[in-house]
C-alpha cells in the first residue's frame, strides 16, 4: 500500500483504505464528516439524527435479497 506524504499546509493528505466504501462514495463520506464536525452544534445534531433515521429505515426495509434475514444491531 502506498501512502502519500503530507507536505504541510496545502500538501497531499495521507490516504487510508476503508473496507466497504467505494471510491465514488468518498465524496459523500467527507461531506457527512464535515457536517458532523460543523461549528454550529445544531447542524451536527441534525446530521446525527438524519444518519440514525437512515440506519433505522435501512434496517427495517424489506428488500427481496434480505427476506427472512435478521437485521444487524451495531449499536451495542
Amino acid at each position: 500500500m502506498q501512502v502519500a506524504k503530507n507536505g504541510g499546509p496545502g500538501g497531499a493528505r495521507p490516504t487510508v483504505p476503508v473496507i466497504g466504501v467505494d471510491a465514488s462514495e468518498l465524496r459523500w463520506v467527507r461531506m457527512l464528516i464535515s457536517l458532523l464536525r460543523h461549528p454550529d452544534p445544531i447542524v451536527a445534531e441534525l446530521t446525527r439524527h438524519a444518519l440514525e433515521y437512515l440506519g433505522d429505515s435501512a434496517a427495517s426495509s424489506k428488500s427481496p435479497g434480505t427476506a427472512g434475514a435478521e437485521p444487524i444491531d451495531n449499536t451495542g
